[in-house]
This record gives structure tokens, C-alpha cells and sequence, in this order.
């Protein structure tokens, strides 16, 4: 079995910091620099690129090494803070925390990320972008409602605008998912479960595409629906959700409010959860659970339909 040579990247806004066993150093993060890059790792026998997830600045160099088709894993940086308190490390610089990522990645074995087709990459892209430009929206809304007679007129033109831009982003989005068969029949599935919209579907689509392909633990992990156990002997903790992919929560969030209004099963469900004494946030989390389970199990009966 052929060992893999791990490469850690730690990334900043404006330089990124490497560090292995067969190189290192600090680089500008620029597309010259990214060139460089790629030529050291692939001196490198079966490389494997380990790097955070930084709120988006990681995208370029993923883009680039799936486009060179060099195998790059992204990993959550609340782990890698763990693995360093764990060992003492209480220093924070970039050369260290390379040296930390490269450290956590061979010890956790950590596997390559899938690549994303183009236009699940589009989708993702043009998701965040509506989301950033929805936040504007809500916030202009509100300025409005406190704002005095000088300024309402340049509120009012950013809110037409913003509203223009949101639906000239809606319309990109719908074309690229009309556009891929696979996408356009999902959505279609997913649009028949009561209290699921459009927003909650574009964001499965664009955040959890693996969907098909996990297991019904992994699901709930990965969006971040898990409850988590936190008991020691007799005493009992509240169990607790966290980590997952924060994007698709929110929308998950959302549909489970309206589903537990509009659909009956969920509906029941909550109202039982609610009866036995349960918050409303932890039958609305639970509501969260039962609904992403399901449409993954419409889903997969799609898929074996179309195979048999």
C-alpha cells in the first residue's frame, strides 16, 4: 500500500504558509505563487494537500489543485485547535500552525475531499453570494424603519437594487440546476415534502451534494443536526448540536419552523416532542432531524428506480 506524503497549508488573506517533510516555506498567495506551488507538490510521491476551512480563502487553492488534479483535503480548524491544546501548544503563528495541520493530518489519516463538478461549484459560489446580498437586504430593511427623512431616498435605491441583484442571482441559479439533470430531478423531489422550499433546495443542492451517498448518521453529522451525548456517571448533560455545515442549517432551520406549521407528520411530531416537555428549539432541531432523513430517503429510492 502506497503511503501518502501529506502537505499542510495554512492559509491567511493574503499568504499561505507550507509545511512537509519535502518542502516549506512562506509564499504570497498569488496565482504566481500557487504556480510554484504546484510544481513542488508534484515532486512529491502520492501528495496529498491538507488545509482549513478560513471562510472562503482556501477556494482558490483547492480550485487550483483540482484543476491540477492533485488531491486536496479540507478540514475543520476547530479540530486542528483541539489536536494543538491537546499537545500544550498554546502559540498561535503560521509556520506553527502548519507544522500542527501536518502533525493532525497523519495522525487522523485524513482523506482527500471530492471535487466538485463546475457547476456544483457555480451553484455554491452563487448560493453564498445570495446569502451575503439577502444579509444587505435585511439590514437596509431595518434602517429604514429608524432612518430620518435624509437618507430614506438612498436606503430605498440600495434596497431596489439589492432586490434586483437577488433575483438576477435566483435566475443564474435556476438555469444551472434546469441545465443538469440530476439537480433538476432532485429538486423536484425534494419540492414535494411539505414545508421544503426553494431556498431549502438550492441549499442541499449546493452544500450537502453527497447527500445520496452517506450514511444516515454521517448525514446528520455532516449537516450539523447531531445531538451529541455529554454525560459523566449519574450525571446527565443536555445533549447538544454543533459543528456541521452552518449554511445548510440555517435553511434546514427555516424549513422545520414552517413544516412543523403545514405538514401533519412533522407537525404531530413536534406537537408530541413539545407535550412531553421538550423546548420548542429541541423539537425544532429534532423537526430538522426527521426532515433531512426523509428527503434523503426519497432520494435514494429515486436512484435505485432509475438503476433498476
Amino acid at each position: 500500500m502506497t503511503s501518502i506524503n501529506y502537505i499542510a497549508v495554512d492559509i491567511a488573506k493574503d499568504s499561505f504558509e507550507v509545511f512537509s517533510e519535502f518542502f516549506k516555506g512562506s509564499y504570497l498567495y498569488t496565482s504566481e505563487s500557487l504556480k510554484i506551488l504546484v510544481k513542488q507538490i508534484r515532486s512529491v510521491p502520492s501528495p496529498l494537500v491538507v488545509c482549513e476551512a478560513t471562510g472562503g480563502y482556501e477556494r482558490e487553492l483547492m480550485f487550483t489543485l483540482f484543476k491540477q488534479k492533485i488531491p486536496v483535503a479540507r478540514v475543520n480548524p476547530f479540530r486542528v485547535r483541539a489536536f494543538a491544546k491537546s499537545d500544550g501548544i498554546k502559540a498561535k503563528t503560521d509556520p506553527i500552525d502548519a507544522s500542527v495541520l501536518l502533525r493532525f493530518s497523519k495522525e487522523k489519516h485524513i482523506k482527500p475531499t471530492p471535487p466538485p463538478s463546475p457547476k456544483q461549484q457555480a451553484l455554491s459560489e452563487l448560493m453564498d453570494r445570495r446569502s451575503q446580498l439577502s444579509g444587505n437586504l435585511a439590514s437596509e430593511k431595518n434602517r429604514l424603519k429608524m432612518c430620518t427623512k435624509r437618507i430614506q431616498r438612498s436606503i430605498e435605491k440600495m434596497i431596489r437594487f439589492t432586490g434586483k441583484e437577488i433575483k438576477l442571482i435566483e435566475k443564474q441559479i435556476k438555469e444551472i440546476i434546469k441545465d443538469d439533470e440530476i439537480m433538476c430531478s432532485q429538486r423536484k423531489i425534494m419540492l414535494q415534502v411539505k414545508g421544503v422550499g426553494e431556498t431549502t433546495v438550492w441549499s442541499v443542492l449546493a452544500y450537502l451534494s453527497e447527500i445520496t451517498s452517506l450514511g444516515r448518521n454521517q448525514l446528520v453529522a455532516l449537516a450539523g443536526v447531531a445531538p451529541y451525548n455529554r454525560d459523566s456517571g449519574k450525571w446527565k448533560g443536555k445533549r447538544r448540536i454543533e459543528g456541521g455545515r452552518a449554511k445548510l442549517r440555517k435553511c434546514l432551520y427555516m424549513a422545520a419552523t414552517s413544516a412543523a406549521v403545514h405538514n401533519p407528520h412533522i407537525k404531530a411530531y413536534v406537537d408530541g416532542l413539545r407535550a412531553r416537555g421538550k423546548p420548542y428549539k429541541c423539537a425544532i432541531v429534532a423537526a430538522m432531524r426527521k426532515l433531512l432523513v426523509y428527503m434523503q430517503s426519497l432520494l435514494k429510492s429515486s436512484q435505485k428506480e432509475l438503476v433498476s
